[in-house]
């Protein structure tokens, strides 16, 4: 059984809050040797009370004692007999990854030891939903096994969740062209390629999403004008669009309504204007303490509007 509470912490950063997590799982050992074992010996010391030697565990962990439980997680790294006094103390440091749906892809990392029927781990870390977690895994063996146990687990942490990146916009005409976005949000601008003239004609942009993976987005609009490449210093970062956007008749064309200019300024240097001021001013994002991460917009021949994701700060 797993129940989440939300907590209210004092936090900077809009959005900023910690979620409590209380797990009650069944962790299953079943040692080297025996039917179904999911541990195996690397390193024997032939020191007394096993100091010294090493086992690599996969114990499996349940959502129930019955026998309609399903396994929600593994318990996977390493044990190591620890004290050279006491018979079967053992140093246990193992990540609980999770494999249910719900929680699939996030981890905790767990230290402790054993030596009693019960005890209690630190969790010191996490990934995914559980990032930067920190709390207590408290067990008791509440079954012995042809070769091995059944430890009952109540834990008990508290997390950190990001909040992830807004969108504000469009600027510009709102239904032209094709819109264009991203799939997977984004942590960290790297660069801007913008094709301008009198106009904006393209955009492109590479950044780094909230997976950590790098990314390319663009070009979206047309490839008039001349390419300006920006490429942003490691601790640069872009706090604000400004730019106009407007009604533009080209001789071979109709009239559109486009983005007109455009300038990008960080926390170092203006980057612009591209294009020329013509129509109606906008900037974004719409508080100077915010950060803007990526692009979304709407393109054809030209650039036809244009918006921000931004993270709050």
């Amino acid at each position: 059984m797993i129940t989440l509470h939300k907590l209210t912490v004092p936090l900077s950063g809009e959005g900023m809050e910690q979620r409590e997590l209380n797990f009650h799982l069944y962790m299953h050992q079943q040692t080297e040797g025996t039917p179904g074992a999911n541990e195996k010996g690397v390193v024997f010391a032939r020191q007394p009370n096993a100091f010294g030697d090493i086992y690599a565990n996969d114990w499996t962990m349940y959502d129930g004692h019955g026998s309609d439980a399903k396994i929600v997680a593994r318990a996977r790294g390493v044990h190591t007999g620890c004290d050279m006094n006491q018979d079967d103390s053992w140093l246990v440091c193992v990540n609980i990854e999770f494999i249910d749906e719900r929680f699939k892809g996030s981890s905790l990392k767990v230290v402790g030891n054993y030596k009693t029927n019960k005890g209690q781990w630190a969790i010191v870390g996490g990934t995914g939903e559980f990032a930067f977690a920190q709390g207590v895994a408290t067990f008791k063996i509440c079954e012995q096994l042809q070769g091995g146990n059944i430890r009952e687990f109540r834990i008990r942490c508290v997390t950190l969740n990001f909040p992830k990146p807004i969108k504000e916009g469009l600027f510009g005409a709102a239904t032209s062209g094709k819109g264009y976005d991203i799939p997977v949000a984004p942590e960290r601008l790297q660069s801007v390629t913008i094709r301008s003239d009198h106009v904006i004609h393209s955009i492109a942009y590479s950044y780094i999403d909230v997976d950590g993976d790098e990314k390319t987005a663009g070009q979206w609009g047309g490839s008039g004008g001349h390419e300006t490449k920006i490429m942003f210093a490691p601790s640069e970062t872009v706090k604000k669009i400004v730019g106009t956007t407007g009604l533009y008749k080209d001789p071979k064309y109709q009239a559109y309504h486009i983005v007109t200019s455009l300038s990008i300024i960080t926390n170092v240097q203006t980057y612009g204007p591209f294009g020329k001021a013509l129509g109606d001013s906008f900037s974004a994002p719409a508080k100077d303490t915010d950060e803007i991460v990526g692009f979304f917009a709407r393109a054809g021949l030209w650039l036809d509007a244009i918006g921000v994701y931004v993270r709050q700060n």
